[in-house]
């Protein structure tokens, strides 16, 4: 599966329940990996000692062969345990890092949000009652984030992409949504989409407030360290997941992806929606 590198995220990323949760996975992994290199530490002294004392030039006792090839194979799974935890690691941190460049822009949204409230109270109350009554029609406002079906392009599978509301047509029943990472030439791109091709993000609370998803259930997911969504099946949900290092998050297996397990937060867990 081709994953676009796309790290980049959403200013409703920018949750520090999310950013402290990670972090403490890192650490804990951190500490993991330091416990593992120092058994292997003591693997390889007692190897080493083993060495020093028999003279391979004369038959070994089979006691001894023995105990050497345990701490061999002893080795060889902490080895594999080892670079199993750094790449967790690495992965995680660059996560931590998308959403910390994620506070950034949050900062030019809020700043935007405040120019735009101050707007709003200096129109009139007729203005102010006829938007409020649009909104309660369920059309997504302003800055809302969402997952975005990108128009079909030639040769390209279809793409769910992390995207922010910008504005609803009445006219046309669109939406126009900017996506949240910048394209090669540094500049974001804005599309007209139907509200099918649209779905609401909802926030780390609401999405706890949701009923879990089931095993084998199809989804559309946020492929971890990037921002496009992808189609993936649920493993196990949340309260299921016995992965210490991902406690609360859903188990998934993107399609394509080498039958790897990823773990994804639940506000980024959306059902696959029905297309016409």
């Amino acid at each position: 599966m081709d994953r676009k590198s796309r790290t980049s995220r959403s200013a409703t990323l920018d949750d520090t329940n999310e950013e402290v949760s990670l972090w403490k996975q890192i650490c804990n992994a951190l500490a993991k990996l330091e416990v593992i290199q120092k058994e292997t530490s003591a693997v390889v002294t007692s190897i080493n000692s083993i060495h020093t004392a028999v003279n391979f030039n004369e038959e070994i006792p089979a006691s001894i062969a023995s105990r050497l090839m345990e701490y061999y194979r002893g080795g060889i799974d902490l080895s594999h345990s080892e670079a199993k935890t750094i790449h967790d690691i690495i992965e995680k941190v660059s996560v931590l890092v998308a959403l910390r460049d994620a506070s950034e822009y949050n900062n030019v949204i809020d700043q935007k949000r405040k120019k735009r409230k101050a707007e709003q109270e200096e129109a009139s109350s007729v203005q102010i009652s006829k938007k409020s009554k649009a909104n309660s029609t369920g059309i997504l406002s302003h800055g809302t984030s969402v997952a975005a079906r990108q128009p079909k392009q030639k040769d390209k599978n279809e793409e769910w992409i992390l995207a922010v509301v910008i504005s609803y047509h009445t006219e046309k029943n669109k939406y126009q949504v900017e996506d949240v990472d910048q394209d090669d030439y540094g500049q974001k791109q804005r599309y007209m989409l139907q509200p099918r091709n649209v779905i609401p993000i909802p926030d780390a609370d609401e999405a706890r407030n949701y009923t879990e998803l089931n095993p084998g259930q199809d989804i559309l997911a946020l492929y971890p360290g990037t921002t496009c969504f992808y189609r993936a099946k649920v493993i196990a949900a949340p309260t299921k997941n016995k992965e210490p290092t991902y406690v609360g998050n859903y188990k998934v297996q993107f399609e394509d992806d080498n039958n790897e397990i990823k773990y994804v937060m639940p506000r980024h867990v959306l059902e696959v929606p029905k297309l016409k």
